[in-house]
């Protein structure tokens, strides 16, 4: 998954405990990925929180149309959280 270049957008609910881990895990995998944790949502993010889900899609969507969607910036990958 290091390896992978394509945009990726993860997105999990902050009540659907068995899948943060791993949205974390393909967040920090994953150089092209951004997460979004929607708040007070489980597994079903699309039918909980509609307008939010497609709110994010749309955006995403649109900065990938734009070729406008990042590589993360190799220093957010440091253990010291400013970045030293």
């Amino acid at each position: 998954m290091k390896s992978l270049t394509v945009p990726t957008l993860i997105v999990n609910g902050d009540e659907d405990w068995p899948c943060l881990e791993p949205g974390l895990f393909l967040k920090r995998t994953i150089p092209t990925a951004a997460l979004v944790v929607v708040p007070n949502t489980g597994h079903t993010i699309n039918l909980e929180e509609p307008e939010a889900f497609n709110a994010q899609l749309d955006a995403f969507f649109q900065r990938v149309d734009a070729n406008a969607w990042p590589t993360r910036d190799p220093r957010a990958m440091t253990g010291n959280i400013l970045g030293r």
